[in-house]
């Protein structure tokens, strides 16, 4: 992976998400680098590309909304699964909701995880120090 490549490319349509989970980071004192994108097609656009040699480089993990615009997380997900350069690129679905059946239904399209929504910036941090933990490589 090049070095330009983020650590965690967030997919998500709330700017007010995106900014709480940099806020995360940052309070955290994390040397995790983040890439926002906004909607599901625009991040396939980025990281499938037309070629091989158009698309970005890849992240360690995306963190992607189950709720999107354009595309939603789930057809978001098949499509990396179904591509041979984003297939073995962790993935954990996010959302609001806590159901079960959510968390069932992502698991079942291929996602690595599933982690609902924090409610304040304290839960948002122990959750993004969490995932960092988990699921990012350490190259320190």
């Amino acid at each position: 992976m090049s070095t330009s490549a983020p650590d965690i490319l967030l997919i998500d349509d709330s700017p007010t998400t995106a900014d709480l989970f940099k806020y995360a980071l940052q309070a955290n004192k994390s040397h995790v680098t983040m890439q926002v994108v906004y909607d599901g097609q625009s991040a396939l656009d980025m990281l499938l590309g037309s070629s091989p040699s158009m698309s970005s480089p890849l992240p360690q993990l995306i963190l992607l909304d189950m709720h999107l615009p354009r595309l939603d997380g789930l057809e978001v997900l098949a499509q990396l699964r179904a591509d041979a350069r984003t297939r073995q690129v962790p993935v954990l679905i996010y959302s609001g909701s806590s159901a079960e059946e959510a968390e069932a239904e992502a698991i079942q399209h291929g996602a690595n995880g599933y982690v609902c929504k924090p409610a304040g910036f304290k839960d948002t941090c122990a959750m993004i120090k969490h995932i960092e933990d988990q699921w990012l490589k350490q190259t320190d």
